[in-house]
């Protein structure tokens, strides 16, 4: 289960915060996820990018090895 964090770098730090999966930028809120088969924290711009990662992007992958 994923949830809502906040960005909070300053207006004049140059970090930029990217989703996962389509690769927006995202400004302000971004939904959290850690992934057990991915052994890692992703990060999506909303709860639907997370879905999408999960329904075609990692049975994709899988069927590539």
């Amino acid at each position: 289960m994923g949830r809502w964090e906040e960005n909070t770098a300053k207006w004049f730090e140059q970090t930029m915060t990217y989703c996962d999966l389509c690769g927006r930028i995202i400004p302000k809120n971004f939904w959290v996820v850690e992934k057990e088969r991915a052994s890692e924290r992703l990060v999506f711009c909303n709860p639907d990018c997370e879905q999408l990662y999960d329904d075609y992007w990692l049975p994709s992958r899988d069927r590539e090895q």
